[in-house]
């Protein structure tokens, strides 16, 4: 199992704007082979920082999720309400 971590850093007067653009890959994500979790989360601190977290079953699933056709569509519409690049991390289990 993959897991991973992107931190997401949006504009704070359009923080949701850009969780109705994410809420449109939801759906489409969890129809996807080797899907387990897909969530954002907001930090308590500062609420223009959104954490995403996905499971996959293999980095191979990981892999065409990010060449998905849904991605590709939606994930420019995102970067429009960004205030910078985001940080991802790409995790494998090591302990359960």
């Amino acid at each position: 199992m993959v897991q991973t971590v992107s931190k997401i850093y949006v504009k704070e007067d359009q923080i949701d704007e850009f969780v109705e653009v994410f809420k449109g890959m939801i759906e489409p994500t969890k129809k996807e082979k080797g899907y387990i979790q897909y969530e954002m989360y907001q930090d308590e601190e500062n609420p223009a920082l959104l954490i995403v977290l996905e499971q996959w079953e293999t980095k191979e699933d990981f892999d065409n999720h990010m060449k998905s056709e849904h991605l590709g569509r939606i994930a420019p519409k995102m970067t429009e309400f960004m205030t910078k690049e985001s940080e991802f991390n790409l995790c494998y289990k090591i302990v359960s």
